[in-house]
């Protein structure tokens, strides 16, 4: 399916749901968070002032290049940040009303991999090398079901059967490293579904992949979603994957998100000068018109850090008030917000004409 049948199917889709989900809380809700890591310089969080929410079944993507805060984010929420160096030192983050920010250790414990599950990057390093797969997976089944060892192997096969494994029975018995790239994916995302989970993390599920790959499993992850009704937050730094799969989409650029909103405003109407220079940056399948477009310049070091927007060394609109004074994350149209102060970017362009 191209992006613009995508952009067209997910814009009907809001406006049937839209009067379904208007009084329904988020099931996840995160306002305001930051994190510092230790020795950082003061003021400079690795992520700053970061909100977004997540309804029941449905995908938030939140992209941006490496560096930018995606993952520490969602290991902050998992409760799988390292303290210290990195400690949370604003905002809060409820899931189904539950502050995770407040939980004990024993309590996020029971929490993850029950009703919070996370696929990771790159699944050689997530499974342990010691056990069979059928072992790792029904050990979170024993951990949060009340079965036993027997039936939570025969819920392991039945996963393995799920995410379509060859030969599930073989496999169940097989170590990591007897299985390929692709098939040691599908059984972390089985592994992460075996107790359906209300809400699943995917931090870049696809990199370490072919592009063959690629595409079956993010076919299988959304196919499980459909059929479970899981909420999905999916870290990655394709648009092309964000046009396949996302309802809303936060941009986040060194610790910031800095345009939000549904998948297809923000691919219509891009509001922030970094929203717009990634999508000029996404190669097209049609005729090429001259170069990709890329954005000049790097993510500034933490101890360079500009006072204001942390995009201004890099921004072609930039001014001396974008480099000393930080933009609110302000709303354009109702649900789209950008951290700029010259947007909606049409009042800049005409301005400067």
């Amino acid at each position: 399916m191209g992006h613009e049948a995508v952009r067209q199917s997910s814009a009907e889709a809001h406006q049937i749901g839209n009067a379904a989900v208007a009084f329904e809380p988020p099931l996840l809700n995160v306002q305001g968070l930051s994190i510092r890591f230790d020795g950082a310089p003061k003021g400079v969080n690795v992520v700053d002032d970061v909100s977004f929410s997540v309804r029941k079944g449905k995908t938030l993507c939140i992209v941006g290049e490496s560096g930018c805060g995606k993952s520490v984010t969602s290991l902050a929420l998992m409760g799988l940040l390292p303290t210290p160096p990195a400690r949370i030192v604003a905002g809060s983050a409820t899931f189904d009303g539950q502050d995770l920010l407040t939980l004990s250790e024993r309590e996020r414990a029971d929490l993850r991999g029950d009703r919070m599950a996370m696929i990771f990057q790159e699944p050689m390093t997530s499974l342990n090398p010691a056990f069979t797969i059928g072992d790792q997976i029904a050990e979170g089944i024993v951990r949060h079901r009340k079965v036993s060892k027997g039936e939570a192997m025969d819920r392991a096969l039945d996963m393995l059967k799920k995410v379509r494994i060859p030969a599930p029975e073989k496999r169940l018995r097989a170590y990591p490293h007897e299985m390929s790239g692709g098939m040691r994916q599908r059984v972390m995302i089985a592994m992460a579904l075996a107790n359906n989970p209300e809400l699943l993390i995917a931090d870049e599920p696809t990199t370490a992949l072919d592009v063959t790959i690629q595409a079956q499993i993010l076919a299988l992850i959304q196919r499980l979603q459909e059929e479970t009704g899981t909420a999905m937050i999916l870290i990655t730094h394709d648009l092309g994957v964000v046009a396949e799969v996302a309802d809303e989409v936060a941009v986040m650029y060194a610790g910031h998100v800095v345009e939000s909103g549904p998948v297809e405003a923000i691919f219509e109407d891009p509001q922030h000068p970094y929203t717009i220079g990634l999508m000029g940056s996404v190669p097209s399948l049609g005729r090429r018109q001259g170069r990709l477009a890329t954005i000049r310049g790097t993510v500034p070091p933490a101890e360079l850090m500009p006072k204001g927007c942390r995009f201004t060394p890099r921004c072609p609109f930039s001014d001396a008030r974008c480099a000393n004074e930080l933009p609110p994350l302000g709303e354009i149209r109702p649900g789209h917000l950008a951290r700029c102060w010259y947007a909606p970017l049409e009042q800049k362009r005409g301005a400067a004409a």
